[in-house]
C-alpha cells in the first residue's frame, strides 16, 4: 500500500487549509519520506490537523528549489536528510509575478541544520522509492520544458529549472511516479523514470505538470493524454500547477482513467505492493 497524505496544496479542503504550494506525506510500504515542504508552515499546521506526527519522518525530497516547494524547510526544528539537486539554491524570479521566487536559506544555514544530499544523479531514497535526479529533454515537444523562471529580476533569462526532478516507486502494477510541477516535461519525466528504475510499465502518476490553460497549451496538452493513454496509465493525482480547467479537459478525455484531485487534508491509498516483495 502507498498512502498520501496532502498535507499543503492550492485547494483549500474543509477545516485544511491551502496555499500556492506542494507537500505530501508518503508512506511507500512502511517507508516514509515528505515530498516537498510547501511554502511557509502550513504544512506543519495540517499534519498537527491529521494528527500526524513528522517526527519519524527522516527524509525530505525537494523537487526543485522554487520556495513555493522548498519554503517550509525554514519551519522545521528537528534534523531531516534532505536531498535535492545542487542546482536548488538559485535566486530567481516569477515570469508571472515578478517577484522572488527561488530558494530562502542560505545553503550554509542548510548545512548547519541538516543532512543535505545533493545530487544530479538519481538515488535509492528506500526501498522501491527512487529519487530522480536530473531530468533529460528527450520528448521533442517537451524540449522548451514548462519554465516559470528567470534568473534575473528584470525578467529576461529563462530559468531552464534543470533541478526540478521527481520520485518512482517501483510496484506490483507499474511505476508510482510523483512531481512537483514538472517543469521538465511530465513526459520526460516518466520516460526518465523508467530508464532509472528499469520498470516500462506505469501505474499511475502525481503532479504539478505546469499546465495552467488549455489554449494556449491545448498541443502539448493534448499529446499529454494520448501519451497517457499509450502507457495505458491507471490513475492520476492533479494539482497544484494545474488549473481546474486543465483538470477538466483530462477528465473529459481520459475516461479510462481514475482521476483524483489534489487538495489540503485529502488522504489517498493506493492498493499496490512493492515490487519483487
Amino acid at each position: 500500500m502507498i498512502t498520501l497524505k496532502i498535507l499543503t496544496e492550492n485547494r483549500e479542503n474543509e477545516e485544511f487549509k491551502g496555499e500556492p504550494g506542494l507537500s505530501i506525506h508518503v508512506n511507500a510500504f512502511g517507508n516514509k519520506f515528505l515530498l516537498d515542504t510547501g511554502f511557509t508552515d502550513l504544512f506543519l499546521q495540517n499534519a498537527k490537523l491529521m494528527n500526524l506526527s513528522l517526527d519519524d519522518v527522516e527524509k525530505i525530497v525537494i523537487t526543485h528549489g522554487h520556495n513555493d516547494h522548498s519554503g517550509g524547510i525554514t519551519f522545521l526544528e528537528n534534523k531531516k536528510t534532505i536531498i535535492m539537486h545542487p542546482n536548488a539554491y538559485k535566486e530567481r524570479w516569477s515570469i508571472r509575478r515578478a517577484d522572488y521566487a527561488g530558494f530562502l536559506i542560505p545553503r550554509e544555514k542548510l548545512l548547519k541544520k541538516h543532512t543535505v544530499i545533493e545530487t544530479k544523479e538519481h538515488l535509492l531514497i528506500h526501498n522501491n522509492c527512487y529519487y530522480l535526479g536530473e531530468i533529460p529533454m528527450t520528448v521533442d515537444i517537451e524540449k522548451d520544458g514548462n519554465y516559470a523562471t528567470t534568473l534575473d529580476h528584470k525578467i529576461t533569462e529563462i530559468d531552464v529549472t534543470e533541478d526540478d526532478s521527481g520520485v518512482a516507486i517501483t510496484t506490483d502494477k507499474g511505476l508510482f511516479i510523483m512531481t512537483g510541477c514538472g517543469h521538465r516535461g511530465i513526459c520526460n519525466t516518466i520516460e526518465y523514470a523508467k530508464k532509472v528504475t528499469g520498470q516500462n510499465t506505469v501505474y499511475g502518476v502525481l503532479g504539478g505538470f505546469h499546465l495552467r490553460e488549455v489554449e494556449p497549451q491545448k498541443e502539448k496538452i493534448d499529446y499529454t493524454i494520448n501519451y497517457f493513454k499509450e502507457n495505458n496509465i491507471k490513475e492520476l493525482y492533479l494539482g497544484h500547477c494545474i488549473k481546474d480547467e486543465v483538470i477538466e479537459y483530462f477528465e473529459n478525455n481520459l475516461k479510462d482513467v481514475t482521476i483524483h484531485r489534489l487538495a489540503a487534508g485529502k488522504e489517498f491509498n493506493i492498493d499496490v505492493e512493492p515490487l519483487n516483495n
